[in-house]
């Protein structure tokens, strides 16, 4: 999970108190405090009232008014003013959005006929709408998506409009002379004068006329001493000729805080909403992001949660506890329910499995997967279509498959039908179909379903593919460095296959000797012309010394520019054998075939293992499940539980890691011979130009037979088809067009490989080419391949896309102009897993208790809901709630130092006055 950066607006508020008063506590000790000072001054009024009695009333006033005056000060200084640089620091109000990302995703948004999915509501609710704009303006927005993962994913968080660091004082806007101060110290001035007047009418004899210029000079000098030294107090940045305007420097420079310097975290936005909230992930874990969002997020400015969702969670921890966190935090949880909340009549094909390849001749089997909804079971009718594939070959928009409003058209004629009857609570009912195909070419098959009349959606009752039926054999070489079981029984398997033409070299074999095989080779093919002719190699622990440099040079033409397909299963005879050759130049042609990094050690410090003693089973990757030649059994979920069943293999070679672009499908499981937190990788696969090798660490699938015969079979047989997809699929001379997968789940990124010639026949140079994607609702998109560096041929390129839909997907890429063009395809079965299927109702019950318990609201999005509402009604509930801290900072020194300096000279030139008055009046 993201951390989440809260900016904090940090105000820096300048406050004077005295601190002397917030140490009186009690009534009584404020009032003992004031009448003793009232006590002071009346015996100073009265006292003082009765010692000038016989003087002018100006003086009177002078020498009471200076003792009152020094009172006061002493007064003020005993209160102890202070001035504290107060910090008010503001966490600003914060909102999670947290978006369901869960493959139910990508169903129907609700009960309407209508293509757009959950997501795509989504989608549209945050793009176009002011939903999150509006929620910006006065809260802190994350939006987190949420899947299979423990914690949401932070996609996208918005700062509140304005929010900005905090502003600091510029040094120019502080310093200069005040006017206040320059007043001041002109009345200084003026006093100074008045009092040397009344000094030389004093000495003049003339003391009638002395009060009121001391009277003038008195008011005028404590006025002036106050003005100048209260700014001289309070800008304690500055001296006191700057102040004055007599200089322009500084006593010390101003220190910015640290906060002020800290560079606030930059937002994180989102640049394809459609991309960022792809219905990707097989699992929905509700609790848990909500949960998540309480470890990066302050419940106490945290103004509520707003959950867009379908309700369906089927992982991670329960609604309860997430419920229960959200009491304990006081926040508040704002559902918006995705999807349809009754359960309407309907029936769909939820997914339709048939092969991508058949010989003629030779049924095969056609599955399909139905789903159903509504008030009591359903008996329908499921029909299977057959005909000719009669797709647009432009490239463009055209495609007799879909009609004008993306619905898929049926083709050819009923070949078979059945009657079955589907469950209504949402299960999934299996449907199998046998076909034997026609003729040679292009066709496409279908399973449609004949739905009750009350059916609310008839785009789903009819589900596509496209095959291809191929007339020659498969032509594969087998070459073996020794008789092993591996061997033996591979070759046994294609020799029986009526499908398949196999030659065999066995490199220890006599003159004479007799093989299961069409023809027995003495060599590797000399020629282009012999070597061209094969689909397929398959090569276990060969000696690779008995192949030339000039050999290895035409396989490796034939793999980058023929799409050849080749398997190398690993031995413990003849690889450590070459491995260890580092002077021989083929070493590192053999080594590029390779998709794994394999070890330059010698067989003693190498980490392979031959001869063990103990049976591993394989550590499968994700990549494993969408690999078809690794489903052994009628669907990847049985073929797992085999895989999972299976006792495992006993040695491998050191292979390191995989090499870039490389795909790991296994390795090997003993936690002994992990190095570097990783395991030898046992099983990998690589494109090589327009071809695909397939890497096996040890020669022991054999041991698949202790489990079933039909296991292994599966295994090879679907292998060798698979590395030669590409030689049989092509469409042109001019290029071939490859998918990693030909069978994805939804939100799988697929990638595309094409390798290309011009009309010369010379690698294709252009900067990039644009094929065409189309999708199972009918839309059709740009796909843009750009060159692919670090191929071992020119004119590979390659693009990827991600499947956010179940059906099939078409990729068309069209070459040539309109007298010479060709068009290149390949298809992608999409589906969606069952987990995320049984159960696409909303579920309205445990939103609602998300809302109603937690303080929040729950906004359902039904058919006649607008997502101009929605906004609405989400900005109106979301009340901000930030949360302001005050600081106090430390007494200014500068500011005590200086007032206690001004405080000492009032009181001392009030004294000094005094006495001088009253000496020039003969007064005690």
């Amino acid at each position: 999970m993201n951390a989440v950066e809260t900016r904090v607006t940090d105000t820096r508020q300048i406050v004077y108190e005295f601190a002397r008063a917030s140490t009186l506590e009690g009534w009584w000790v404020w009032a003992l405090l004031i009448a003793a000072l009232s006590a002071v001054l009346w015996i100073c009024v009265r006292y003082y009232r009765r010692d000038v009695a016989e003087l002018s009333g100006a003086i009177r006033a002078v020498l009471v008014g200076l003792r009152i005056a020094t009172v006061v000060a002493l007064v003020f200084f005993f209160f102890d003013l202070q001035r504290r640089a107060q910090r008010m620091v503001t966490r600003p109000s914060e909102v999670a959005v947290l978006v369901d990302v869960s493959q139910s995703m990508s169903l129907p948004s609700g009960s309407a006929l209508s293509t757009q999915s959950r997501s795509e509501r989504v989608e549209q609710l945050l793009e176009q709408t002011d939903l999150l704009d509006e929620l910006s303006a006065e809260h802190r927005v994350s939006v987190y998506a949420f899947g299979e993962q423990a914690e949401p994913t932070l996609i996208e968080s918005i700062g509140i409009a304005g929010e900005g660091p905090p502003e600091t004082l510029d040094a120019d806007s502080i310093a200069g002379p005040s006017r206040f101060a320059i007043i001041g110290a002109l009345l200084i001035g003026i006093g100074g004068l008045a009092g040397l007047l009344s000094l030389m009418i004093g000495a003049a004899g003339r003391s009638s006329a002395v009060g009121p210029w001391v009277f003038a000079s008195a008011v005028c000098l404590v006025c002036g001493v106050v003005a100048m030294g209260s700014v001289y107090c309070v800008h304690t940045e500055q001296s006191l000729a700057a102040i004055l305007g007599v200089d322009d420097g500084t006593e010390s420079e101003p220190v910015d805080s640290p906060e002020s310097s800290d560079e606030q975290p930059a937002p994180v936005r989102v640049t394809d909403w459609n991309d960022a909230i792809a219905a990707a992930d097989p699992q929905s874990r509700i609790g848990d992001a909500v949960r998540g969002v309480f470890a990066d997020h302050d419940p106490s400015t945290l103004a509520g949660i707003v959950l867009l969702t379908d309700g369906q969670a089927n992982g991670g921890s329960d609604a309860g506890s997430a419920i229960a966190s959200a009491r304990r935090s006081e926040v508040a949880i704002y559902p918006v329910g995705l999807g349809s909340s009754d359960a309407p009549t309907n029936i769909r094909v939820v997914d339709l499995d048939a092969p991508r390849r058949v010989y003629p001749g030779d049924k095969f089997a056609i599955t399909a997967v139905l789903q159903a909804s509504g008030s009591k079971p359903l008996e329908v009718e499921v029909q299977l279509l057959d005909g000719l594939d009669n797709a647009s070959v432009d490239g463009g928009g055209d495609d007799e498959s879909r009609a004008a409003d993306g619905k898929i058209q049926a083709p050819g004629e009923i070949v078979d039908s059945q009657k079955v009857q589907v469950n209504n609570d949402g299960t999934l009912t299996g449907i199998r179909f046998e076909l034997e195909p026609e003729s040679v070419g292009r066709r496409r098959l279908a399973i449609r379903v004949i739905p009750p009349a009350e059916d609310r959606n008839d785009r789903d009752d009819i589900r596509d593919a496209r095959y291809e039926v191929v007339s020659r054999k498969l032509r594969v070489l087998a070459i073996a460095g020794g008789p092993t079981r591996e061997y033996r029984f591979v070759r046994n398997l294609l020799f029986r296959d009526k499908s398949v033409e196999l030659d065999a070299w066995l490199q220890t074999g006599q003159p004479g000797i007799s093989q299961d095989a069409d023809q027995l080779l003495s060599e590797f093919p000399k020629t282009a012309e012999e070597l061209f002719e094969y689909d397929a190699i398959a090569m276990f622990d060969p000696n690779w010394t008995a192949i030339t440099a000039e050999q290895l040079d035409l396989l490796d033409r034939w793999l980058s520019q023929q799409a050849g397909g080749m398997i190398l299963v690993a031995g413990p005879v003849y690889h450590p054998q070459w491995i260890r050759r580092q002077t021989d130049p083929r070493v590192a042609r053999i080594r590029g075939f390779f998709p794994v990094n394999l070890s330059t050690q010698s067989q003693l410090l190498s980490g392979g293992r031959q001869g063990g003693s103990n049976a591993w089973p394989l550590d499968f990757t994700p990549e494993a499940r969408r690999a078809e030649f690794l489903w052994i059994a009628e669907n990847p979920e049985t073929s797992f539980e085999v895989w999972n069943d299976f006792s495992g293999v006993y040695d491998y070679v050191d292979a390191k890691s995989a090499k870039p672009g490389a795909k790991v499908y296994s390795y090997f499981s003993d936690p002994t011979t992990e190095i570097g937190g990783s395991l030898p990788v046992y099983q990998a696969s690589q494109f090589y130009g327009a071809g695909r090798i397939f890497f096996q660490g040890s020669g022991e699938m054999w041991r698949l037979r202790g489990e079933s015969d039909a296991y292994f079979d599966s295994f090879y047989t679907k292998l060798i088809r698979w590395v030669s997809e590409g030689r049989l699929l092509r469409d042109s001379n001019r290029g071939i067009l490859l998918v990693d997968a030909s069978r994805a789940m939804v939100g799988d990124t697929i990638a595309v490989r094409a390798v290309l010639s011009d009309k010369q026949f010379e690698p294709l140079d252009v900067p990039e080419v644009r094929a065409k994607l189309l999708a199972p609702s009918g839309r059709i998109d740009d796909l843009r391949l750009t060159p692919l560096k670090g191929e071992p041929r020119a004119g590979t390129y390659g693009g990827r896309f991600v499947v956010r839909e179940a059906g099939s997907y078409e990729i068309r890429l069209t070459l040539g102009d309109a007298l010479d063009e060709q068009v290149l395809r390949q298809s992608v079965q999409v589906r969606l897993p069952t987990i995320e299927l049984e159960r696409p109702k909303r579920n309205d019950a445990e939103l609602e208790q998300f809302a109603s318990m937690t303080g929040g609201k729950y906004l359902p999005i039904n058919d006649d809901v607008t997502d101009a509402s929605i906004a609405t009604n989400l900005v109106s509930l979301l009340r901000p709630q930030p949360q302001t801290t005050i600081l106090p900072g430390t007494p200014d020194v500068d500011f005590t130092r200086r007032r206690n300096a001004v405080l000492m000279w009032l009181i001392a030139l009030m004294l000094t006055m005094e006495w001088v008055t009253r000496r020039l009046h003969r007064l005690a």
